[in-house]
């Protein structure tokens, strides 16, 4: 069985939609998502279980789960009434219209038991959103006596030498820092290689024999990670840094059947090997000569199955994670 039986901290994942697209993100979030959004009684069901497994808090996240501010009310009530406390929403500001409609909301969150907002502050949002609205949230939380985490504070003074009025593109960002500004960006940042995050450093990355990467990748061991899990809003539990795998949280409590999430158990058990031996038994999948790594040939084996294939695959979820990277 996979099955889970303790976790630490994590998130909640409300929404995939965002206003941004950015090259950096993980999930693959961008405007073209479904405009769907977690439901009060999915958030009292994943809350609920969280709890028992000996989770007391989280943050939230999306997308940009305050695209729908009223929306994200409901889950905050689940929050409190299951006893469950937000250490921060993350948001990346580009809802902000005025200080006045700002400050009304943040003064609703606030009511609900947030204390602290996650404003992103990185090239890779500005290429979206004027660092204004940055900015002029910052101020906004300031006035309500909300607390700002800014992530990350160390870009706020390159981004300021650029116009705060409008967004800015790498073009820009490299004649100002250097050609090599987009490869400094993942150490400073502290990126998590999936995703659109993985398709935009591909090219930059060191190509290995598909052999090799047979012979030395163990179990990947995706439930092991007690720390920064997330649970979206179809009730998924999607394990560590790894996106666009997912099992029900519901199932995995009790024990979800390894026959059913025979993607997700051969790379927990057998690692990537497992899941290319698998591809290519029942798959038809034909291996390429090399792959810049094993996460490479990971999601390139997710891909033919997905959008090759076409496959409804219960683990390989949500499937726009493929189509909207």
């Amino acid at each position: 069985m996979l099955k889970v039986e303790f976790l630490v901290a994590g998130g909640i994942i409300t929404n995939y939609k965002c206003s941004s697209k950015c090259r950096h993100c993980s999930y693959s979030s961008s405007p073209k998502w479904p405009d769907d959004y977690m439901t009060p009684d999915v958030a009292d069901e994943i809350f609920s279980i969280l709890k028992r497994l000996g989770c007391s808090s989280v943050h939230i996240g999306g997308g940009e789960p305050l695209l729908k501010p009223d929306r994200i009310l409901d889950i905050l009530d689940s929050a409190a009434k299951n006893g469950m406390d937000i250490e921060y929403i993350e948001t990346n500001a580009s809802w902000y219209r005025d200080e006045a409609s700002a400050v009304n909301i943040l003064a609703e969150l606030k009511r609900h038991g947030v204390h602290t907002l996650l404003i992103s502050i990185d090239p890779f949002h500005n290429e979206y959103i004027p660092f204004r609205k940055v900015k002029d949230l910052v101020r906004a939380c300031s006035k309500v006596g909300l607390n700002v985490f800014p992530w990350q504070m160390e870009f706020w003074d390159e981004i300021d030498m650029l116009d705060e009025n409008t967004p800015h593109s790498f073009d820009e960002y490299t004649k100002l820092f250097g050609k090599d500004y987009l490869l400094r960006l993942p150490a400073k940042y502290g990126l998590n290689m999936k995703g659109r995050a993985f398709v935009t450093y591909k090219p930059y990355m060191r190509m290995q024999p598909f052999e090799q990467i047979m012979r030395e990748a163990g179990p990947c061991r995706l439930l092991s990670g007690l720390y920064h899990f997330h649970v979206d809003l179809y009730g998924n539990f999607i394990p560590q840094s790894c996106p666009g795998l997912a099992v029900p949280l519901k199932e995995l409590v009790d024990g979800a059947d390894t026959d059913k999430y025979r993607i997700f158990y051969n790379l927990d058990s057998a690692g990537v090997a497992g899941l290319a031996g698998l591809a290519m038994k029942e798959y038809r999948y034909i291996p390429k000569a090399e792959y810049a790594g094993k996460c490479d040939l990971c999601y390139d084996i997710r891909n033919h199955l997905v959008l090759g294939l076409g496959l409804d695959l219960p683990d390989l979820k949500p499937d726009g994670h493929y189509r909207y990277v």
